[in-house]
């Protein structure tokens, strides 16, 4: 019985994140993490994602939004826009989305030092959020995977976590 007790705290944690549920008209986030840029001789760089997203329609438990994203790293930096589909259910603490981004990218620096013009560069994203406060939701996964034309249509990978503030 004592050994089964140590669950009870994380079912009251998933039960009372789910209540904080909100679906926000408008959020800003940041993550850290990790991006394979796909360059060659190139492994796994930190990486930042700062952006925000507005709400657009709620379909039932779907909220449709526009997102807007700049994601930086030591190889690439590309800002991103596009649309944002989320799922919210009230019973259930999990949030997962899905974005398909289009902006443009910036490779760090040539081989010759020089900083590369920007490129088209696309973005196939998904994640999932929780809720930890009223208005503060924890980006559990955010990935990224897609094409960076400035540095010669590699994949690029992303993979991090953050904070998401919703007003």
């Amino acid at each position: 019985m004592i050994r089964r007790l140590w669950t009870l705290p994380l079912l009251l944690l998933s039960f009372c994140t789910a209540t904080l549920h909100a679906q926000s008209r408008f959020a800003i986030y940041g993550t850290f993490g990790g991006e394979k840029s796909g360059l060659p001789n190139q492994g796994w760089t930190t990486a930042e994602t700062f952006g925000l997203y507005v709400g657009i329609t709620n379909l039932g438990p779907l909220a449709v939004s526009a997102d807007a994203r700049a994601d930086l790293s030591s190889n690439i930096n590309s800002v991103l826009i596009g649309p944002r589909a989320a799922l919210h259910f009230h019973l259930f603490p999990l949030k997962p989305y899905a974005e398909l981004l289009i902006g443009g990218s910036t490779y760090a620096r040539t081989a010759a030092g020089l900083k590369d013009s920007g490129q088209f560069a696309s973005r196939a994203v998904f994640g999932a959020d929780t809720a930890i406060l009223p208005h503060l939701d924890w980006r559990i996964i955010d990935f990224s995977t897609g094409i960076n034309q400035s540095a010669n249509g590699t994949r690029q990978k992303t993979i991090s976590s953050g904070l998401v503030l919703r007003f």
